[in-house]
């Protein structure tokens, strides 16, 4: 197996120094509340170390000021899981489908929050290479390094708040024990703990993702009729493979994250229902204890399975990391239903 270069410290310095200019907004419709921007940013190739680019997709209210997320500090970074890119993941657009957005972004951004999702590279509209077991989950680390310093500039704020869902909770875990002093507030969603899988590790640079496989992510009884359809359509449509170095940490090198060096407020937040990092995870109850912050909170969501956010009761999930990422604000209060309040 090939291993990633060890230039890291080049692609730490690209980040700060220019990584990226954001190159377009997006539905900028004098009915829409929210806007969508597109970010590149540079980081660094794990096949070769050359530079290559990484997408950042942000979202926000369209009257927000941006210069006021500095004084809030409202401002967020979503992390993809092993097989689908972010901008997929947490901004699935399905208009009249129901009163309450399929998208985390859009609930979030509507809160007041300045929300950006990460592609790691060989993902979604990042650059790709051709080695696909290279892409670990050290790797996304440095990618998602590469991101929140970007947006640390952009919005001059020293911490960001962050979430990872599925390998995102062990990448955005991995991060925040590498670099705690940029993390503000860290939910970890549907979190992978285990020990080794009893799996054979891959052997192919990459997998092939298909609609039938992804609509499997939804328990049908959780889930409203056609999202499954429409997320795995819109998912193979930017992610048709995925690299295999995350099998090889999933299924060969867990655990990766040591809870007892996660110094951040956490929350763990998972559905009931699920069976890709099930809540019966024997490791799953001395993982939430080992975390050190006194600050952290431990959610079950009954009726919801591994993709939560997208399912029927992922108004509870949205309420709770709302509530999770506001409660430094001074005089927060919530709303049932409703935005976060001073």
């Amino acid at each position: 197996m090939r291993k990633p270069p060890s230039a890291w410290i080049v692609a730490l310095v690209l980040s700060l120094l220019a990584a990226c200019v954001s190159v377009h907004v997006i539905a900028a419709g004098a009915e829409e509340k929210i806007i969508g921007e597109d970010h590149w940013v540079a980081s660094i190739s794990a096949a070769d170390g050359k530079p290559l680019k990484i997408y950042v997709w942000e979202k926000r209210l369209k009257d927000a000021d941006p210069k006021r997320f500095a004084a809030t500090g409202k401002v967020v970074l979503l992390a993809h899981g092993a097989s689908i890119s972010g901008r997929v993941d947490f901004d699935l657009q399905l208009p009249g489908q129901t009163d309450l957005t399929y998208s985390l972004m859009d609930y979030l951004a509507e809160r007041g929050f300045d929300v950006f999702s990460v592609d790691c590279q060989n993902y979604g509209r990042s650059d790709h290479h051709e080695c696909g077991l290279c892409v670990t989950t050290q790797v996304a680390a440095h990618d998602i390094n590469a991101a929140v310093d970007y947006i640390r500039s952009l919005r001059g704020v020293n911490q960001v708040h962050l979430l990872g869902w599925s390998w995102g909770t062990v990448t955005m875990g991995l991060f925040t024990i590498q670099r705690p002093h940029k993390v503000k507030r860290l939910v970890l969603f549907a979190p992978a703990v285990w020990r080794n899988l009893k799996e054979k590790p891959p052997t192919t640079e990459f997998r092939t993702n298909t609609e039938k496989g992804l609509k499997t992510l939804f328990e049908p009884d959780a889930t409203d009729p056609g999202v499954a359809e429409a997320f795995a359509k819109e998912a193979v449509k930017w992610d048709p493979r995925s690299p295999n170095g995350v099998l090889m940490d999933l299924r060969a090198r867990m655990p990766i994250v040591d809870p007892r060096q996660i110094p951040v407020p956490t929350m763990v937040i998972m559905g009931a229902l699920d069976n890709i990092t099930p809540i019966t995870q024997p490791e799953l109850p001395g993982y939430f204890d080992d975390l050190p912050n006194s600050d952290k909170q431990f959610i079950i969501v009954p009726g919801a399975g591994h993709a939560l956010h997208l399912q029927k009761a992922r108004l509870r999930f949205f309420l709770e990391v709302a509530k999770w990422f506001s409660l430094d604000q001074p005089g927060w209060r919530m709303e049932i239903g409703g935005a976060a309040k001073p």
